[in-house]
């Protein structure tokens, strides 16, 4: 492990682009939630299903790949050092991005809708009642509680702490059931919540609890690919062509039983479908995209690199953008073909950018 693995820098730089283009979409999908920060009027089905489809992977590819790299950093900088790094990389990131820019970021539910008192009344009262959210910054809440979690473990159990590098390819049953168990948890919190029920109460934490689980199974299958060496010149590496095929199967046997779930989504046997499609999508996407970009994507270049360095501001810094740049272009009579592309670009651009610029300033750069 001791060479650095750029494609999945490329992985995770390229998930977080996914983000970006996720919440793009949602701005000109039909059938958007009504409660999205900007519903544009012109539409298009095309984005309805882009929307359906990278919804199910991103996250779980990033908490994958948080929990790759989670123990080799404890491991290396011990427990005081780990916090350290997380303090200044998760929790002020995390803080300030629910201060600061999760309020102008709600504020744009009334704003694109013309009913909008002035910020600091909007601030002051409804932010931190009936629209409270933590907007994109909810992941690095998630994320701090997942190290805790781990950092527990590591205390209580010496084998996280010198861990056994073996080389082992995982069982095909591996896959199954983890798989099952996903699929279960997902169908249990299903029989609770309806499947894109977001929990806002408890103000520290915001999640959706059909994913919360499947999120932390992630984030410790990736603890598990660490210690067995997956990915490495040694270790197992997924083969592109079968995960491909499953990959592109299930999404659309996950399409179908995701169109059913709005009239049928009472009836267990399509609860059951959408769990395992869901599921069977998120895993195998995650296969798949690390085979690829090991196989085309393990890349140094200076457009890697910049734009790698870079992601993580694209993602503490899209929302405003995305949402503020979709309102500007609401008067523009343009096809939902033109607008979406010209607000991915723009507001790509402008954040990776603006994190350039940023990380010349002095105790920023360690931030981002």
């Amino acid at each position: 492990m001791n060479q650095r693995m750029f494609f999945l820098d490329n992985l995770r730089a390229i998930t977080i682009f996914g983000v970006v283009i996720l919440h793009v979409s949602l701005c000109y999908m039909k059938f958007a939630p009504q409660w999205w920060f900007v519903v544009d009027p012109q539409q298009s089905m095309f984005f309805t299903y882009a929307v359906m489809l990278i919804d199910v992977p991103i996250m779980a590819i990033m908490f994958f790949l948080a929990g790759y790299f989670a123990l080799p950093s404890l491991q290396k900088h011990g427990m005081s050092g780990f916090w350290a790094g997380k303090f200044k990389r998760i929790i002020i990131p995390w803080v300030l991005g629910v201060l600061f820019l999760a309020p102008p970021a709600m504020y744009m539910i009334l704003l694109s809708r013309g009913k909008a008192p002035s910020f600091w009344e909007f601030w002051a009262g409804p932010f931190w009642t009936t629209m409270y959210s933590q907007s994109v910054f909810w992941f690095l809440g998630l994320l701090a509680l997942f190290y805790l979690i781990l950092s527990c473990c590591y205390n209580y159990f010496p084998s996280l702490q010198n861990p056994p590098r073996m080389s082992r390819n995982p069982s095909p049953l591996l896959s199954v059931f983890f798989i099952a168990i996903s699929s279960g948890i997902f169908l249990g919190m299903n029989q609770f919540f309806p499947v894109d029920t977001w929990i806002t109460d408890y103000y520290v934490i915001v999640f959706q609890p059909l994913r919360l689980f499947v999120y932390l199974l992630y984030f410790w299958l990736g603890i598990l690919a660490w210690k067995r060496n997956w990915f490495t010149r040694q270790g197992y590496t997924p083969r592109l062509l079968p995960w491909s095929i499953v990959c592109l199967v299930s999404a659309v046997v996950y399409l179908t039983f995701k169109g059913m779930m709005h009239a049928r989504g009472t009836e267990l046997s399509i609860q059951l479908g959408n769990a395992l499609s869901f599921n069977i999508f998120a895993y195998s996407t995650l296969m798949a995209g690390v085979a690829l970009f090991k196989a085309f994507v393990n890349s140094s270049n200076d457009f890697c690199k910049s734009f790698s360095a870079c992601s993580y501001g694209l993602y503490l810094f899209h929302s405003l953008a995305v949402y503020y740049g979709a309102y500007y272009l609401l008067g523009m009579d343009a096809s939902p073909f033109i607008k979406a592309p010209l607000l991915l670009i723009g507001s790509t651009v402008v954040c990776w950018v603006l994190t350039v610029a940023l990380k010349k300033v002095k105790g920023v750069s360690s931030v981002l």
